[in-house]
């Protein structure tokens, strides 16, 4: 499983440009970076949709973790 915030670096995409994606300030954006737990599924689906990324490899762990 991959954070959200590493899958942004790997793509080379700024904080600023998903939060403009999503419509939220960067500020909220980094703190759902760091808790990614707390964004809403429609939230999570956008960002994957934006970042081209499975949500499945970000918000689901893997088993035996």
């Amino acid at each position: 499983m991959q954070t959200l915030k590493e899958v942004r670096k790997q793509r080379g995409v700024l904080q600023k440009a998903v939060a403009e994606y999503l419509g939220i300030s960067r500020q909220t954006y980094s703190k759902y970076e760091n808790n990614q737990e707390r964004m809403t599924i429609g939230q999570a689906k956008a960002v994957c949709e934006f970042l081209h990324c499975d949500i499945d490899d970000v918000f689901l762990p893997v088993e035996g973790n």
